[in-house]
């Protein structure tokens, strides 16, 4: 059994795997595996293809109808590329009261103390299964979760009290929007732009299609009901045009131009019901969908969803953390989480760690330290508090 390390120690060690999305995460939970080698703590690997793994950990008696608790975290970070990094983001550096490494705050500095705790917890034999589970490939649409859920046997239970360790700066988050990605490739014909009428230019063909979209983004925007509370800085469904490729030179008419859009919708709304409505936006830009882009024609194609989330306001275990946090209430959040894939098992999650997510993402990404060292005994009392 290996000697324990601090949780700014463990959190040192895991900023030093590069696990960008996309990278192998092999050898990042070799080193967890090995670190969480003991008697009593049993752990499994899924396979997820291409070096990924989803990795499970539980100690205490199995579980066999949803009781006890289980803490989720990803391993993935997004790059570390911003030319304006102060430190090797490799390295963890404490500095003013901050923890500086790509991935301190999103979100390996929740995924040591989560380690950490079911090392502890493993240690005093407790009463009710406590089970960690760590996935990949979070920052691009959950997918890590997405497949666990998958991979998760229909036969087997697992606690459906579940704390995903995002950055909250300790604050409940009962619901989150999810995040519909979806790629629409308008069709056109190449030809020398000396001369134009001998072709048909993809870009200016979708055109009509952009106009379309916006028509229903403003609609969208009229759409608040009840759960528009969780989130009052934007209370509706909000749909963006993220990103336009399209030509390959100046001499060439365009054959194709790519639209990606990206829709966030509250939790009472799924993706297969608005996938319809996106689609009718299509036809009335006068396009048709297609298996091959052509001109007048297009492909529609969606790349992921991250399902939305809600755990009810007057869930008991909801109660439990915001009593532990002494916090006025929850909120939801414009982020998505794998807290909305686990809802398939029927994991009634909360969305609460230390960090704030406004210092994801960017150069010199920081964690509080006081923060860091306050959230191991709130996440404490809310496993020992969890209702039975």
């Amino acid at each position: 059994m290996k000697t324990s390390r601090t949780n700014q120690d463990v959190l040192a060690k895991l900023v030093t795997f590069d696990t960008t999305t996309c990278l192998p995460t092999t050898d990042l939970f070799d080193w967890i595996c090995d670190y969480l080698d003991h008697p009593a703590i049993r752990h499994e690997r899924f396979d997820c293809g291409d070096g990924h793994e989803n990795v499970w950990f539980e100690t205490g008696p199995s579980c066999t109808d949803g009781e006890g608790v289980m803490l989720c975290g990803h391993v993935d970070t997004v790059p570390a590329d911003e030319p304006d990094w102060e430190t090797d983001p490799r390295e963890l550096v404490e500095r003013e009261g901050r923890l500086h490494a790509r991935g301190a705050c999103d979100m390996k500095g929740f995924d040591a103390i989560a380690i950490n705790l079911l090392r502890e917890a493993a240690e005093s034999a407790p009463a009710r299964p406590l089970c960690l589970l760590l996935t990949h490939s979070e920052e691009i649409g959950t997918i890590g979760a997405g497949q666990f859920v998958e991979q998760w046997p229909s036969d087997r239970s697992l606690p459906r009290q579940v704390i995903v360790g995002e950055p909250t700066s300790l604050r409940p988050v009962r619901g989150h929007k999810g995040h519909l990605t979806v790629r629409i490739v308008v069709g056109g014909s190449p030809c020398h732009t000396g001369f134009p009428d001998e072709g048909v230019n993809a870009i200016l063909s979708a055109q009509p299609l952009l106009e379309s979209l916006d028509r229903l983004r403003i609609e969208l925007r009229d759409e608040v009901n009840e759960e528009g509370a969780l989130f009052p800085d934007v209370p509706y469904p909000v749909l963006n045009v993220v990103r336009i490729n399209g030509g390959n030179a100046v001499n060439i008419m365009p054959e194709f131009c790519t639209i990606d859009v990206g829709i966030r919708l509250l939790s009472s709304r799924q993706a297969t019901d608005f996938i319809p409505r996106l689609q009718r936006s299509v036809a009335e830009s006068g396009l048709r969908v297609t298996d091959v882009p052509a001109p007048g024609c297009c492909t529609f194609t969606v790349l992921n969803h991250t399902p939305p989330f809600g755990t009810p306001e007057n869930d008991p275990f909801l109660a439990t953390v915001i009593r532990a946090s002494n916090s006025d209430g929850s909120h939801g959040v414009g982020y998505g989480t794998d807290a909305g894939r686990l809802e398939a098992l029927g994991c009634r999650s909360v969305v609460f760690g230390p960090g704030d997510i406004a210092q994801a993402h960017r150069a010199n990404e920081w964690m509080p330290v006081d923060e860091f060292e306050r959230a191991p005994e709130l996440l404490r009392t809310i496993i020992s508090d969890a209702p039975a």
